[in-house]
């Protein structure tokens, strides 16, 4: 009787540990097919607990960061290191320390395995050919168009986000960071001659161009695009006559590792370009943009991108600053207290106006005496007066013709 007993426990304990297993085993499946423990699409319903990057790095915290509180609890961020898709990138990612610095790395997180599905005989067909689609380009109708307009104050100036300057280029040479650009066609970005001292000997190799960054030592690899240089052209007229930063303007031409120019994205587009001779009043206001120092006398670039608001001044104002410095080739913005200026490591970049709800480039960022001193303006290239040489050299007439600026 006693051996009865024991078998019969015995057989109600496996039979528990059978049914607690089986039901592990349905709940892991509906896991799985929730997409919670593995990835399933962009692995945006991800809630598993792998928190290494695909380069085994090991991820750090989201509470770290403030951006994360700005995520809805549902995105799966809190105080822990786990990978997670919160912005609907190509899979789940995480900051991680390398060399220094932070940076995203996705994780590779295993995908889930598909459930098996009736076999059914279907008959062959005749091969269809698909069609990749190709990714959206702006054109001359598209231009300076915005998709964010927030910026968040801090000390000393305003970080912007990429989307409200989406048509800003970073320029790099393989010791780092070396000048801004403004993308004004798909393939074409404008930049300053300065920025290349050798001029058209410049070894082009050498040259790599980003559209979409926000910050300097961050790589983004949902919002960047990364481009080498084809060509390089440097007006044939820099500082002619004698006259320091005569014609500072610069073109390159840009293509990217697929044989591809810049896609259309909310991080990436282009700014249009006023008709020639174009003229804006004194006191209009005016934006800056780029990742150049936020004081001279600290000798650091700025690690965000940065914004500041300006106002265009009369050219005689711009000459009584600077006398035969200046030319008509030459235009002068700054702020009405003197606090916001372009500084070096901006060079390059742009300055745009908005006319009609578009953005319209105006200047180049060339010069100026130190960086928003009193009565020290901000030196622009006029861009007014290189419509044609612009369109002579990019081979693109329909992007300087200006046919987005509205007509008074």
């Amino acid at each position: 009787m006693r051996n009865m007993k024991l078998l019969v426990i015995l057989v109600f304990i496996v039979v528990s540990i059978d049914e607690v297993n089986s039901r592990r085993r349905s709940e892991r499946q509906k896991a799985q097919r929730a997409g919670k423990m593995c990835v399933t699409g962009d692995g945006s319903n991800y809630r598993g607990t792998v928190s290494t990057s695909a380069q085994g790095r090991r991820c750090l915290a989201w509470d770290l960061f403030s951006s994360w509180e700005h995520y809805h609890p549902s995105k799966g961020l809190g105080p822990h290191n786990h990978c997670r898709n919160p912005n609907e990138s190509l899979q789940p990612w995480c900051r991680v320390r390398r060399d220094g610095r932070i940076i995203r790395q996705f994780c590779g997180v295993r995908k889930c395995t598909p459930e098996a599905a009736p076999v059914t005989t279907i008959q062959p067909k005749a091969p269809v050919t698909t069609i990749q689609p190709k990714a959206s380009v702006d054109t001359e109708l598209t231009c300076g168009e915005r998709t964010e307009r927030r910026s968040k104050r801090v000390v000393g100036g305003v970080v912007a986000p990429i989307q409200a300057h989406p048509w800003v280029a970073a320029i790099y040479r393989p010791r780092g960071f070396l000048c801004g650009g403004t993308l004004i066609a798909p393939c074409w970005v404008l930049t300053a001659a300065h920025c290349f001292r050798d001029g058209d000997y410049t070894p082009r190799r050498q040259l790599s161009v980003y559209l979409g960054k926000s910050a300097l030592n961050e790589t983004d690899a949902e919002k960047e695009q990364r481009f080498t240089v084809e060509q390089l052209v440097v007006h044939a007229e820099y500082n002619s006559g004698g006259v320091d930063y005569e014609n500072d303007i610069a073109l390159l031409r840009i293509r990217g590792s697929d044989g591809a120019c810049a896609a259309r994205t909310d991080w990436t587009r282009t700014a249009c370009l006023p008709p020639l001779h174009t003229k804006l009043p004194s006191g209009m206001p005016c934006t800056v943009a780029g990742y150049g120092f936020e004081d001279e006398r600290v000798d650091i670039y700025s690690q965000y991108l940065r914004e500041a608001k300006v106002q265009l001044l009369s050219q005689d104002v711009c000459r009584f600053n600077y006398a035969e410095k200046l030319t008509d080739n030459m235009l002068c913005a700054a702020s009405p207290d003197w606090s916001r200026d372009a500084c070096q490591g901006d060079s390059g970049g742009p300055l745009v106006c908005e006319t009609g709800g578009r953005a319209f480039l105006y200047g180049v960022v060339s010069w100026g005496d130190g960086c928003a001193r009193r009565n020290r303006p901000g030196v622009y290239t006029r861009l007014t007066n290189y419509n044609g040489w612009i369109a002579q050299e990019t081979g693109l007439p329909s992007y300087t013709a200006g046919a987005n600026y509205p007509i008074k």
